[in-house]
């Protein structure tokens, strides 16, 4: 599954994550997954097409789907998680629980929209049925 993160087999000689950041189609790699090309209005920004306009590939999964709000909030947290050890660093001698708390949170908190879209991407790229 590592690979595939870095690789796609269909397109042997381009970096999948790349798409995965823009929101490409899983099959083509070519045509949006979402309506809007940003996260703003925030009401928009997680409304997905149909298909993709390009291999008419069936891109709409259901927000409402079982399991799909918990995977999109453990993602989120992990992304929080992993950023705040990029900037501040995690290590044996750090004791001030409080602050690191509240950075975490605030990075969540701020970076919301664009974490769900990257963690809706991430499970549509998983979870689509190619056909």
């Amino acid at each position: 599954m590592f690979v595939f993160l870095f690789k796609n087999m269909q397109h042997r000689n381009s970096f999948i994550l790349p798409d995965i950041l823009n929101g490409k189609c899983p099959k083509c790699r070519r045509g949006n997954i979402y309506l809007n090309k940003g996260v703003f209005p925030l009401g928009g920004s997680l409304k997905t097409v149909d298909h993709c306009p390009d291999c008419r590939q069936k891109i709409n999964v259901s927000d409402n789907a079982p399991g799909i709000n918990y995977a999109l909030s453990v993602v989120v947290y992990f992304f929080g998680f992993v950023l705040y050890a990029c900037i501040w660093g995690i290590t044996y001698k750090d004791n001030s629980f409080i602050t690191s708390f509240l950075f975490s949170t605030a990075i969540v908190v701020l970076l919301q929209p664009w974490l769900m879209r990257l963690s809706k991407t991430i499970y549509i790229y998983l979870f689509t049925k190619f056909g």
